[in-house]
């Protein structure tokens, strides 16, 4: 996984070190029941489903059209405008291996928002790093691209904003860095408005009603939704607007309608760097190893921004080299980010450590993993965001929610914060109804999973979203950074569990077995 960013922060993640793949084809039948149609286009009232190339290698025990089958399917942009330009929604299928396959595919709901999926998890999938029956039992697979992202056109990607993370070799003040931001979007809004791209298209609700052609298009009965960061909201939306389609649900790392993004950051920062503290401080090698730790890196971060150092980083998926000039907000803004990957958790005391004493081996590794990252459309991200969250927020109320920061970081990550609030003015999106942030009440049985360390989406956003839920099952995996599922066997058990009986409480028992992270 890799965390995708806007300044610094998102409700997302994707697959990391996927590299670039050739296209392939494929266009044949499926084989067993569940599978949709084998016709070359399927029509749909206005929509249309065409089966095509899929935009990613195949290979290994992995064929065209016996296994996997890729295609688009045709919508209006504008749903209050059938006339409108229309958009194609990207999906890739993956078909079970499972011999007693299960008529109820999984969907596949990616994060950000704005995140693509296709190119992420397929590849990741086809290489092996993933595997179909291990993560999702004996259901066929769904990856869909959100309308804005991915394979999906048009593209909302904004390659403005995508350079200025390889600017990092410029000592810049925080005020000149959210100019340079600042001026990127206004390119970036600009070409896609241009283009004529109705940028308040791009909605939560209108990721629901695409949601739902698709699985009308397809032809199932119904369908199991699994959700990560953001992708969760879109879920919420699929349950309260389009019930009649799910089978079961899985929250994991809850985005909840009813909170907004700026108000809910600073809190949930300051309580996953205590929950970090507090589990060095309790382990004793590592209260042993890194005394003191919390000090430590609160002494750092005004030193760092007075001083900032310099070292040497490789992009994990380009091998090509940069200098990073680092200051103490960067190492905030790093420690954030690698929370979102359960791998990088033990390595944080150290590298607070290390950044003490001058040795960035363990910084540059992180930053090299992490810190470069093309897969969100920025088009689509701002889209969501100023509608449903920044619009109906103000300089003031981030300012006080900002208070939930210790005072070391709180200056800048406030001023980052209150910084999208004139980004969303000029990104000229309409705001959402009320509606569509009301809490969700919904009998469909849900799986919530929470992750201990997770730093965007805490887990009392799930404890929050469960009382709506009336059939829910919540669980809490120790040791985890954003996102349990996919990465973490024992969450992938759980889901499988889940999903084989959804009216049932799942199997956790492995949870017991999880443990703390084993820091370094």
């Amino acid at each position: 996984m890799r965390v995708v960013r806007a300044n610094g922060r998102t409700w997302g993640f994707t697959v990391v070190a996927i590299v670039a793949l050739a296209l392939s084809a494929c266009a044949a039948p499926w084989s067993h029941s569940s599978t949709p149609a084998a016709t070359a286009t399927t029509h749909t009232g206005a929509q249309a489903l065409a089966w095509g190339t899929c935009p990613f290698a195949l290979g290994g025990t992995f064929v065209a059209g016996k296994n996997v089958r890729c295609g688009s399917l045709s919508l209006p942009e504008d749903r209050s405008n059938p006339a409108s330009g229309k958009i194609r929604l990207a999906v890739a299928i993956f078909k079970t291996p499972s011999a007693t396959a299960a008529p109820d595919p999984v969907i596949f709901l990616q994060g950000g928002p704005g995140g693509r999926i296709i190119q992420d998890v397929a590849q990741a999938i086809v290489s092996g790093q993933m595997s179909l029956t291990s993560q999702f039992g004996n259901h066929d697979l769904i990856l869909v691209d959100q309308r804005g992202t991915g394979y999906s056109t048009p593209s909302l990607q904004c390659p403005e904003v995508v350079q200025l993370q390889f600017q990092i070799n410029v000592n810049l003040t925080p005020q000149q860095q959210i100019a340079a931001q600042n001026q990127a979007l206004a390119t970036c809004h600009s070409r896609l408005v241009s283009q004529g791209i109705n940028l308040s298209a791009y909605t939560t609700y209108n990721d629901a009603n695409d949601i739902s052609d698709l699985i009308t298009a397809l032809g199932y009965a119904q369908v199991d939704l699994y959700s990560v960061s953001y992708g969760t909201r879109l879920a919420l939306e699929m349950m309260r607007s389009f019930p009649q389609h799910l089978r079961s649900v899985v929250l994991d790392s809850t985005v909840p309608p009813q909170i907004h993004l700026l108000a809910n950051i600073p809190v949930a920062t300051a309580r996953v760097f205590n929950t970090l503290f507090a589990g060095c401080a309790a382990e004793p090698t590592c209260a042993a190893s890194y005394p003191d730790l919390q000090s430590v890196f609160y002494g750092l971060v005004p030193q760092l921004n007075t001083h900032p150092v310099t070292f040497q980083t490789t992009d994990a998926t380009t091998d090509k080299g940069y200098t990073v000039v680092f200051h103490g907000d960067d190492l905030v803004n790093l420690l954030f980010s690698s929370f979102y990957v359960t791998q990088a958790i033990p390595l944080l005391p150290k590298l607070i450590y290390q950044v003490k004493a001058g040795n960035y081996q363990v910084a540059a590794l992180l930053w090299g993993a992490l810190m470069f990252d093309d897969s969100v459309s920025y088009g689509d991200y701002y889209s969501v965001e100023c509608a449903e969250d920044v619009n109906t927020e103000t300089l003031a109320q981030v300012a006080t929610a900002g208070q939930s920061y210790p005072a070391a970081i709180r200056a800048d990550q406030v001023l980052n914060l209150q910084s999208e609030i004139p980004q969303c003015q000029n990104w000229h999106v309409a705001t959402a109804p009320a509606s569509e942030s009301a809490p969700v009440t919904s009998s469909i049985p849900t799986l919530v999973m929470e992750s201990e360390y997770d730093p965007i989406t805490p887990p009392a956003n799930g404890d929050l979203v469960a009382q709506g839920l009336s059939k829910s099952y919540k669980v809490l995996f120790p040791g985890v950074g954003h996102g349990a599922f996919i990465f973490n066997a024992c969450p992938d058990d759980v889901a499988i569990s889940f999903w084989s009986v959804p009216t049932r409480q799942p199997d956790e028992a492995c949870v017991a077995n999880m443990g703390e992270p084993q820091f370094s």
